[in-house]
């Protein structure tokens, strides 16, 4: 079961989110004393290492996360803020070494999400690959071939996948993702990447029942499917190298 620590200085304003968490299954402890021992001592305590994620509080200064970040020099840290923070400020906080933010208010789906992507990552990160990852996430289930020619894939659409497969980690920023395309006017550009990733969305589940092929990172971009990656792996990948074999 993966562990997640809230590191606050107030126990009840982490409520929302603790019940959130568990009822995704992840075993969470909101601690006060963890905090204030760091906070005097300066040094972290080991206990800290046993946790796949930490999150620090709204309640804890930018000045002591940034502090906090800098010394635990882990690529684990979320932040939880009470609103959406602006690019720069999600750009200095990974200076810092913080992977990621929460809203305080987040739905269920949206941090589902949210710590799928970071598993994905560090899976990625432990196997230095993305099949070995892939599989990790998505062991409970069978992979099957899946081929672009059973869903009828429009020209756009395969290559927005195609994008993903070869990125790192699978996902990527949304005006990465549309690089390179006709229309010089990008907010064109941004919305005719919405429609696309919807439509593969629903291809995808019609013809599979696979939910949620391409998912959303809220502020980032766009992540594939872990599982849908897999089953590509096993039909129309596997065609692909065997073609470049020949």
């Amino acid at each position: 079961m993966n562990r997640i620590l809230i590191l606050t200085r107030n126990i009840s304003v982490e409520s929302y989110l603790q019940q959130q968490l568990q009822k995704l299954n992840y075993e969470v402890l909101v601690s006060v004393s963890l905090w204030e021992n760091w906070e005097h001592s300066r040094k972290s305590d080991h206990f800290m290492e046993s946790f796949q994620w930490i999150f620090l509080s709204e309640t804890i200064s930018d000045a002591e996360t940034r502090d906090f970040a800098e010394q635990c020099r882990q690529d684990y840290l979320v932040r939880i803020v009470g609103e959406e923070p602006s690019e720069e400020t999600v750009s200095e906080w990974r200076r810092w070494r913080i992977f990621d933010w929460l809203l305080a208010t987040t739905s269920l789906e949206r941090l589902r999400e949210k710590l799928l992507h970071k598993s994905l990552i560090q899976q990625v990160a432990s196997t230095q690959g993305p099949n070995s990852a892939t599989f990790t996430l998505s062991q409970s289930k069978k992979a099957f071939p899946l081929y672009f020619s059973d869903i009828h894939f429009t020209k756009l659409e395969k290559d927005i996948i195609r994008r993903l497969i070869t990125s790192k980690s699978l996902s990527m920023k949304r005006d990465e993702l549309c690089r390179g395309w006709r229309s010089k006017n990008q907010n064109s550009k941004l919305s005719q990447l919405s429609s696309s990733v919807t439509k593969i969305r629903k291809k995808v589940f019609e013809a599979y029942g696979i939910e949620e092929a391409v998912h959303t990172i809220w502020g980032e971009g766009y992540q594939l499917n872990a599982y849908f990656y897999q089953c590509l792996l096993k039909g129309e990948l596997h065609n692909q190298s065997q073609r470049l074999t020949i």
